[in-house]
C-alpha cells in the first residue's frame, strides 16, 4: 500500500511539472480603433443644426465627424433605447431601437461618429441623433429610433472604456429649470450634470424610486427651493430602493420634454452621492434633540422628536440665557415652543426653538398659551436644522398637519361638514399608510366627489387611515357624528372598513375606541347603495379627539372598494349622494364614455362624468344606432369587440362655452393613443388639441385639424392613431380650438372609442 501511494505521488509531480512548463499563448487584446478623426465639437455640431421647433429631422450633408465618451446607457434599466455621449463641450443623445446597449457601449467608451448623410433632429423637444419618422398629426418629421445595424455603420468604437473621461458639469437647478431659451437648451440638453446639496422631496425612509406597476417621477429640491423632476423607470434595477434621506448630490442626464419642461435621468444608485445611510430623520426613526443640535446649519432636514418644555419669553429677539425661555404653561405668547430630550429640561443650550407659523394648525394646536395639555408631552416636528433667534432652531416647517404630530389631542373644531367637493383629500385631514402601497383618494360619480380606498392593483397587506381634523367634542353643542358609506365587494373575504375615535392623530401610538356604525353591505357584484351611518353619540369622549376611518386587508383574490362621504360632526341632516361609484374592473386602457348619463344619449350641452372619472364639459352625448335620428347616429357604430353601441362625446365650439374632455389619472402612461372623430352636424371645419399632462404640465401635445379642403364631410369618420410614449401616471385633455371664433354652436366635433396602448 505504501509503495502504491509513493508511485501515485511521483505521477502527480510529473503532471504538475509538465503543466508548469507548458507555454500557453495569451490571447491578444483587440484594441478598437476608429477610422475617422473628429473635426467638430458636440457643442458646435448642435449649434449648427439647431431649429427652434418641437419636432424636426434633417439629413446632414456636410463632412462632419464628432466624437465623445458614453456618459449614460441602459445598464441599470432606467434609460430605455438611448445612449448619451459627451465631449469637453457638451452632450447629446442617440435614439436607438435596441436593448442591452451597455454591453457594447460602456460608460467611458470613446465613440467617433461620421455624421455625413446621417440625421439630427428633435423628438418632443428633445434634441438628438435619430432616424427620420413622419409625425402625421402635426405634419412634420421627427427624430425617431435608429436600427442598431444603422448605428454600427457610422458609430465607431475607439480604444477601451475610460470612466475618468466622463465627468458631470456642476450646475444649479435655477440655471436650467424655468429657462427654455436656445442657449440654455444647447448647453444642457443631453449633458451629464451634478446638482449639489439637494434632497428628495418624497424621501421618508420607505418611499422607493418608482412604483412597481408604473414609472414614477420624483422631485429633488436644492437649498434655494428650486426643484426638478427626476424620471424613474419601474424596470430600473434600483426601482425598489428607498429614496435617500437628507441632503446630498445627484448626478444625471438632462433632457427636455416638450418646449419648456426639463427633467433628469439618473443612471444608477451611484448617482446619489453623500446622502445619509439608513432611515435616520424619518418619522419612524426621528432625530433626538441632541442629534438635531449636532447637525445645525448643515442643510439637513428630517423629523425630530422631543418634549415641549416652554416657549420664548416676551420681548426676546435673541435667546442668550435660560431667562429668555418661559419654562411653564401657559406661556405669554403663542408664537414658539421649545423642545428638549428631557421633559424637565431648563438648560436652553440643550433645547431647540420651533417657530409656529401664523394662522397654521401647528400654532393652533401646539402653542402653550392656549394648550396647556401640550406641556411636557412628546412631539414630532419636520424641518431643517439651523439658527433661529440666535440659538438652535427648526426652520422651514409650514405648520400643516403633515409636518408635525402631537401625543395629545388639542384645539380642535366644534363642527365638521366634509363632502370632499374640493376634489382632493382636505389639507387638514391625514392620509396615513401604515401598510401597503395604496392610499385614500377622491374619485367622482355623477358630479359627486367622495373619498375612496381600494387594494385593487396594489400590494397587500393594507392598513390605510383617513383621519379627520381634531374634534373639540367637549365644547360641541351636538356631539353626534354621521357619515355615509358605499362598497364594491367583488367577493373580497379579508377587506375591512372600521371607524375609531383616536386619542391622537398617530394610529401607531393613539388609544383607539372602536365605533359601531351602520355601514354598507357588499353586493354580489357592482356597488351597493349609499348607507347612512346612523347618529353616533360621542358625548362620552370629554375632550379633543380624532376620527379615523380604517381600510385594511390581507392577501385576497379581490379587494373591496370602500367609499366615504358627507362626514359630519355637530351638523344636522344631509342629502344622499347619487349612484354607484367607479368599477375597478372596467378596462384600464379605454375611456368609458358609455357610462356617462347612465348610458343614455343627451342632445343638450352640459357637463357629464363617467364611472371611471372622465369629465366632459360643454358637451353633448351621441350614441350609435341603426338610423340617424339625433342624438342617435349610424356613423358612431359599436364598441370594439362588442354588440353594444358606442357613445360619442361632442365638444361644442362655442367660444364662450368651449367643449373639453378630461380623463382621470391614467396609471403607467401611454405608448400610443387612438380614437375616432367626425362631425354629426352642419359644421365645416374641425380643430381641437390633445394634451397629455403629468403633474399639471403638458408633456405631449398635438392639434387635429380637418376642413372641407381636406375632405371633411358630415358623418365621415376619421381614425386617429399616434405614438405618445409618455411613461408614468398622466392625464389626457381634449380641447376644442373653436376655429370659427363664433359665440354659437359651431365647430362641433364628436369623439369616441378613445383607447391607448400602455408602455
Amino acid at each position: 500500500m505504501k509503495r502504491l501511494n509513493y508511485l501515485m505521488w511521483l505521477v502527480l509531480v510529473a503532471i504538475l511539472a509538465v503543466g508548469c512548463n507548458e507555454d500557453f499563448d495569451t490571447p491578444p487584446i483587440v484594441m478598437p480603433t476608429a477610422s475617422h478623426t473628429h473635426n467638430t465639437s458636440i457643442a458646435d455640431f448642435k449649434a449648427k443644426y439647431w431649429k427652434d421647433v418641437r419636432n424636426f429631422c434633417d439629413t446632414i450633408k456636410d463632412d462632419v465627424v464628432i466624437h465623445g465618451w458614453v456618459s449614460a446607457n441602459d445598464e441599470s434599466g432606467n434609460i430605455y433605447k438611448y445612449l448619451f455621449i459627451q465631449d469637453e463641450t457638451g452632450g447629446i443623445g442617440l435614439s436607438i431601437d435596441a436593448n442591452s446597449l451597455a454591453g457594447t457601449y460602456r460608460v467611458g467608451q470613446e465613440v467617433v461618429l461620421n455624421m455625413k448623410n446621417r440625421w439630427i433632429g428633435k423628438w418632443n423637444g428633445q434634441y438628438l441623433i435619430g432616424k427620420p419618422e413622419w409625425y402625421a398629426a402635426q405634419n412634420v418629421w421627427e427624430a425617431g429610433r435608429m436600427p442598431l445595424e444603422v448605428v454600427k455603420e457610422f458609430v465607431e468604437l475607439n480604444g477601451l472604456p475610460n470612466k475618468d473621461k466622463v465627468n458631470p458639469v456642476v450646475a444649479k437647478i435655477s440655471d436650467i429649470v424655468g429657462h427654455s431659451d436656445k442657449d440654455t437648451k444647447l448647453k444642457y440638453m443631453g449633458q451629464l450634470v451634478k446638482f449639489q446639496n439637494v434632497k428628495w422631496d418624497a424621501a421618508d425612509g420607505e418611499t422607493p424610486f418608482s412604483a412597481a406597476d408604473a414609472s414614477t417621477n420624483r422631485t429633488i429640491t436644492d437649498s434655494e427651493g428650486h426643484s426638478i423632476t427626476v424620471e424613474n423607470s419601474n424596470y430600473a434595477d434600483f426601482r425598489a430602493e428607498t429614496l435617500p434621506i437628507g441632503n446630498g448630490d445627484v448626478v444625471g442626464v438632462l433632457k427636455m420634454v416638450g418646449e419648456d419642461q426639463w427633467s433628469l435621468i439618473i443612471r444608477d444608485m451611484q448617482d446619489c452621492i453623500n446622502f445619509e445611510n439608513g432611515t435616520k430623520g424619518t418619522y419612524k426613526d426621528p432625530y433626538t434633540v441632541a442629534e438635531a443640535i449636532e447637525i445645525q446649519n448643515s442643510g439637513r432636514t428630517g423629523w425630530m422628536t422631543g418634549f415641549v418644555v416652554g416657549a420664548v419669553a416676551p420681548e426676546v429677539n435673541e435667546v442668550k440665557s435660560n431667562a429668555d425661555i418661559e419654562w411653564k404653561a401657559p406661556t405669554s405668547l403663542p408664537t414658539t415652543i421649545v423642545i428638549a430630550d428631557n421633559p424637565d429640561e431648563t438648560d436652553f443650550s440643550k433645547c431647540i426653538v420651533v417657530p409656529l407659523p401664523q394662522d397654521s394648525k401647528f400654532r393652533e394646536q401646539a402653542n402653550l398659551r392656549d394648550n396647556e395639555a401640550v406641556y411636557k408631552t412628546q412631539i414630532w416636528v419636520l424641518g431643517e436644522y439651523g439658527t433661529y433667534m440666535g440659538t438652535h432652531g427648526v426652520l422651514g416647517n409650514s405648520g400643516s398637519t403633515s409636518e408635525y404630530r402631537l401625543s395629545v389631542a388639542t384645539g380642535g373644531v366644534t363642527t365638521l361638514n366634509e363632502n370632499f367637493e374640493g376634489k382632493a383629500i382636505p389639507s387638514d385631514w391625514l392620509n396615513v399608510q401604515i401598510k401597503g402601497d395604496k392610499a385614500w383618494y377622491t374619485p367622482s360619480f355623477d358630479n359627486n366627489y367622495y373619498a375612496a380606498m381600494t387594494g385593487y392593483k396594489g400590494t397587500a397587506p393594507f392598513e390605510s387611515w383617513l383621519i379627520t381634523p381634531a374634534l373639540d367634542i367637549k365644547n360641541a353643542a351636538r356631539k353626534i357624528l354621521t357619515f355615509r358609506t358605499q362598497v364594491n365587494g367583488y367577493g373580497s373575504s379579508t377587506t375591512k372598513f372600521e371607524v375609531y375615535v383616536m386619542s391622537t392623530s398617530d394610529p401607531t401610538t393613539a388609544t383607539l375606541y372602536k365605533l359601531n356604525p351602520t355601514i354598507a353591505t357588499a353586493p354580489a357584484s357592482g356597488y351597493s347603495s349609499w348607507a347612512e351611518s346612523g347618529d353616533l353619540d360621542l358625548s362620552q369622549y370629554d375632550g379633543t379627539y380624532y376620527i379615523g376611518f380604517l381600510y385594511s386587508a390581507t392577501s385576497d383574490a379581490n379587494y373591496a372598494t370602500w367609499c366615504l362621504d358627507d362626514v359630519k360632526f355637530n351638523v344636522e341632516g344631509g342629502d344622499n349622494p347619487p349612484g354607484p361609484g367607479p368599477d375597478p374592473d372596467l378596462a384600464d386602457n379605454r375611456a368609458d364614455f358609455e357610462t356617462m348619463n347612465g348610458g343614455s344619449a343627451k342632445g343638450t350641452y352640459g357637463t357629464y362624468t363617467s364611472t371611471l372619472g372622465w369629465t366632459a364639459t360643454n358637451c353633448n352625448l351621441l350614441i350609435g344606432g341603426e338610423t340617424d335620428n339625433n342624438p342617435t347616429f349610424t356613423f358612431i357604430g359599436k364598441m370594439p369587440d362588442s354588440d353594444k353601441w358606442a357613445m360619442a362625446v361632442t365638444m361644442n365650439g362655442h367660444t364662450d362655452k368651449v367643449g373639453t374632455i378630461v380623463s382621470p389619472l391614467i396609471k403607467g402612461g401611454i405608448a400610443s393613443l387612438m380614437f375616432s372623430y367626425a362631425i354629426a352636424y352642419t359644421d365645416s371645419q374641425i380643430a381641437f388639441r390633445v394634451d397629455v399632462k403629468q403633474n399639471g404640465q403638458v408633456v405631449y401635445t398635438y392639434t387635429v385639424e380637418q376642413s372641407e379642403n381636406t375632405g371633411l364631410e358630415k358623418f365621415k369618420v376619421f381614425n386617429f392613431s399616434e405614438r405618445v410614449n409618455v411613461t408614468g401616471d398622466c392625464t389626457i385633455e381634449f380641447t376644442n380650438l373653436c376655429p370659427s371664433k363664433q359665440a354659437s354652436n359651431k365647430d362641433r366635433v364628436s369623439i369616441w372609442n378613445v383607447n391607448w396602448v400602455k408602455p
